[in-house]
């Protein structure tokens, strides 16, 4: 059986206990994929209840750490606003190889131009090579980056 996950509520910042999407939905009346969103994205539901997720529960009832939350919308929006032209960025390029299997090659590239939901990327050894990465990756490389530097002086 899949394990459950527990969302926290809070109405007006006063917390309201712990609870699974579907018994939330049944108590609130307010949609598990409204609740399960909202909690992503951090926002406040009909300006009174903030969700967050706060770990899930094993069908033998044994309680499991949360997992690290993903890239919210309003980081993302944050970050598309602060990438600029010029900006350097790992690419991944995934080429199969017919002894190997798939082969990843690592390239330094540059940001070319924006789009709303792309990044057009140019390499730094070849000039007329572009690719597209989304601000997904971009940000989770740099997310990844700031990890390691944390991590490497201790």
């Amino acid at each position: 059986m899949t394990p459950k996950i527990l969302y926290a509520v809070y109405d007006k910042g006063k917390p309201l206990g712990e609870h699974t999407t579907k018994e939330w939905e049944d108590l609130l009346s307010i949609p598990r994929q409204a609740i399960r969103d909202y909690a992503r994205e951090g926002r406040t539901y009909g300006k009174r209840y903030k969700f967050k997720m706060v770990g899930t529960v094993a069908s033998d009832g044994v309680e499991i750490e949360p997992e690290e939350p993903g890239i919210t919308m309003r980081e993302l929006a944050e970050f598309k606003l602060s990438v600029k032209a010029g900006d350097k960025f790992t690419y991944k390029s995934y080429r199969k190889d017919f002894v190997r299997g798939v082969r990843i090659d690592l390239e330094k590239m540059i940001v070319v131009r924006k789009f709303p939901h792309l990044v057009q990327v140019e390499s730094l050894t070849e000039p007329k090579r572009t690719a597209t990465m989304s601000y997904a990756e971009l940000y989770k490389q740099k997310k990844n980056r700031s990890k390691k530097k944390s991590t490497a002086g201790r």
